[in-house]
């Protein structure tokens, strides 16, 4: 087997005798050789105290560095005072260590068989080489703990745990502590009162969110489900995931997540991301490459656009279109908003629609396309916002008789003098502004100056 994905440790028993353990899993085995080096180190040095058994009666240890190596399956009960136990069966074995005491270190190593290990107050290290295991922490020690491929139930005790789930079906269950988990598998996991930091490279992994802060790296995850609890959470998103989220949270989407958020939330979207918040938290979301779907709450919400942004969005708040060809469809939305076209690309450009409520939409450079929906609609266009570089079109000007175009920084008489350039070509009517840019009205033929604010 190769190094990569696990091998045989060799480690010093009693009488000198040689231990040969079979470890399954890169993380396991990384650790076993750090086992490996100690064990065979206090052995070479002469510190080591090694005894074997069967777990009849298990004897106090007498050396300074302490070794037993459980040679059968079956029960074991441990007294205080041992620093390392190995396994030499491929039988289940049950390890109470629970006398351990604080302030000592004890670091465990089982084969293929599985352990059930009950820890106390020390600090260490279990590595299961395979095998079904459980780890009951019950204490405050810092604990790395690393499992193969077997189905393992993990429960952290109330010190910094690490933890490497193997490629099984796994349960863990954190503690108060400040956690850390690698998941490799498909696994349960769940956060309590302590920090969380949790990486995914498996498949259909669910994480329950506790009252801790949540640190999640899913971006080699695939179809991750994560319930939030209270606490805050950073989500850096997997392919295909769903996350509930009820805390303040910052989300990196990946592909094709979906995200329902109830706490304030902050959204960098990608391909697929399907966004929506409820209750009145404040969202910010920013849009990435490809198709996205917003629904916000009743709080206030800011929107923003980027190059190949297809956004649809449900809501009220602002809606920002960045540099580059994009499309922010609100036409679903009954609440109003507020949309800006910034620095619109002067190729295909950037199209923005409102729905049902009464929107404002502000013009910026290049190309554009405005929809302001069935409600009543103001258009702002101002010369430090188009800089002589806008060519916009509204597209439903003419939808609804409260429907008002205002100009700013044009000059006097701006009004008279726009609609004094007006061209009618077709069912369409095109104005020129001072600056040289320009607005296409589709369908309307009549422009009245009582459509357009402006300076006298």
């Amino acid at each position: 087997m190769s190094m990569a994905s696990g091998g045989v440790v060799t480690v010093v028993g009693a009488s000198g005798n040689v231990i040969a353990v079979t470890v399954n899993g890169a993380h396991a085995y990384s650790l076993s050789q750090a086992y490996h080096d100690a064990v065979n180190g206090a052995a070479s040095n002469g510190t080591l105290f090694s005894v074997e058994g069967d777990g009849t009666a298990v004897p106090t240890p007498t050396g300074k560095i302490n070794e037993y190596v459980a040679t059968e399956g079956g029960f074991y009960t441990f007294p205080a005072g041992y620093n390392y136990i190995t396994t030499e069966t491929t039988k289940q074995v049950f390890l109470d260590a629970s006398a351990a005491q604080t302030g000592t270190v004890l670091n465990t190593l089982v084969g293929i068989g599985g352990a059930t290990f009950i820890s106390g107050n020390e600090s260490g290290s279990f590595i299961a080489g395979g095998g079904n295991n459980l780890f009951l922490g019950s204490g405050a020690g810092t604990y790395s703990i690393a499992t193969s491929d077997g189905n393992d139930s993990i429960f952290a005790g109330t010190g910094a745990t690490q933890i490497y789930g193997g490629t099984g079906n796994n349960l863990i269950n954190l503690g108060s502590g400040a956690d850390t988990v690698v998941s490799e598998g498909t696994d349960r996991i769940l956060a309590s009162s302590g920090s969380a930091t949790i990486s995914l490279t498996g498949t259909n992994s669910t994480i329950y969110g506790g009252s801790g802060n949540l640190v999640v790296d899913d971006k080699a995850g695939t179809s991750t489900s994560l319930s939030g609890g209270t606490g805050s959470a950073l989500i850096v998103g997997g392919t295909n995931s769903f996350y509930t989220l009820n805390g303040a949270s910052t989300v990196f989407a990946g592909t094709s997540d979906t995200i329902n958020a109830a706490g304030d939330t902050t959204v960098y979207g990608a391909g697929g991301t399907s966004l929506t918040q409820t209750g009145s938290a404040s969202l910010t979301f920013v849009g990435g490459l490809g198709n996205a779907t917003v629904n916000s709450g009743n709080g206030t919400a800011t929107v923003f656009g980027a190059d190949g942004s297809n956004i649809t969005y449900t809501g009220h708040g602002m809606v920002i279109a960045g540099s580059g060809n994009e499309t922010l469809n609100g036409s679903g939305s009954s609440q109003g908003f507020i949309g800006f076209v910034t620095n619109a690309s002067t190729a295909t450009g950037v199209s923005v629609s409102g729905g049902s409520g009464d929107d404002t939409l502000v013009a910026g450079i290049g190309n554009q396309t405005l929809s302001g929906g069935t409600g009543v609609n103001q258009f702002i266009i101002a010369a430090n916002g188009t800089a002589g570089n806008a060519s916009i079109t509204i597209s439903d000007f003419g939808s609804s008789a409260g429907n008002m175009v205002q100009l700013y920084g044009y000059g006097a008489n701006e009004v008279a003098k726009t609609l004094s350039t007006a061209v009618v070509s077709g069912s369409n009517t095109t104005v020129t502004l001072a600056d040289k840019s320009t607005i296409t009205f589709n369908n309307v033929t009549n422009l009245k100056s009582g459509s357009f604010i402006g300076d006298a």
